[in-house]
């Protein structure tokens, strides 16, 4: 490795943690020169700058961003190595997963019952993250696996993806007692439950409504977040367009009912992806056994 030493690239992660030079050398029990000249040696070493100092706090360059994971990666395999080496067992996570907020709530806990039979030691960090954050959260080696919805960005290299969700977002109204819809599309005032416009989620609701602008819709409440959204359509203060997967109970209990399965109907696909380099020997096994995953409807 071009005698890169190890140390360094321990300098390297923690410079990117901080972000600041002082705080990190104090981190590593170093003098800022002497920080500052093994972080230069690294550099040199690659050839490639990997922080941009011209910023306040300090930021990774594209080619930073790109070494911290496989760096991240390379350290986490040696350690493993050596807790395999030496009999030892750990319970720190090897399998670092973000997960959009209504994937990890509904979608996610289904893989990992999936997966629970493979009888591997697979331990579990999560995070749930907004859909915008995805391949920053990849780049930077937040996290080994983002399951995520469909991100042209995430179809193309340095990821790959595996489609492990196919479902669509219907307009849903809620029950009265006699199993009735309180709320009808062709009613004169249609009272909303709307996701934030800024999310993926309301990009794709309010992109439909644009074309079928006939609807009478008042916006009564706003949320990113899908569990929230249900749970005001459950006490009946309006319709939503929610994901099949998140309220499959409710429709089998009766208690809502979808108002239009076809003009208003949002198809929504979800992929897991991941940076195309190798991670660590658990998290590789992850990958084969998803692979193996049927399609979830």
């Amino acid at each position: 490795m071009k005698n890169i030493e190890t140390k360094w690239l321990e300098d390297f992660l923690t410079l990117e943690e901080y972000r600041n030079f002082s705080q990190a050398a104090e981190k590593r029990n170093l003098s800022q020169p002497a920080f500052s000249r093994r972080i230069g040696a690294l550099e040199d070493s690659i050839g490639v700058k990997l922080f941009d100092r011209s910023v306040v706090p300090l930021q990774l360059t594209d080619e930073g961003k790109l070494f911290h994971s496989h760096t991240r990666n390379l350290l986490q395999q040696f350690q493993d190595n050596l807790d395999e080496l030496q009999g030892h067992k750990h319970s720190l996570p090897n399998i670092k997963f973000a997960a959009a907020h209504s994937l990890s709530l509904s979608i996610l806990p289904e893989l990992i019952k999936e997966l629970a039979f493979k009888n591997e030691h697979f331990i579990y960090s999560v995070e749930a993250i907004d859909v915008d954050e995805t391949v920053n959260t990849l780049i930077e080696g937040r996290s080994d696996f983002i399951l995520s919805f469909y991100d042209e960005r995430l179809m193309q290299e340095p990821f790959i993806s595996i489609e492990i969700l196919n479902s669509t977002l219907y307009p849903v109204s809620p029950l009265d007692e006699y199993g009735q819809p309180i709320f009808y599309l062709d009613s004169d005032t249609l009272p909303l439950l709307s996701y934030s416009p800024n999310s993926y989620m309301g990009r794709l609701v309010n992109r439909k409504l644009t074309e079928h602008n006939y609807l009478n819709l008042n916006t009564k409440f706003i949320s990113s977040m899908t569990e929230l959204l249900k749970n005001m359509l459950l006490t009946r203060q309006g319709i939503a367009w929610l994901p099949e997967y998140a309220v499959q109970k409710e429709l089998k209990e009766r208690k809502i009912v979808i108002l239009d399965r076809e003009q208003l109907a949002i198809p929504i696909k979800a992929y897991i992806s991941r940076m195309d380099i190798r991670l660590n020997n658990l998290a590789e096994k992850f990958w084969t056994h998803l692979q193996s995953l049927k399609i979830i409807d």
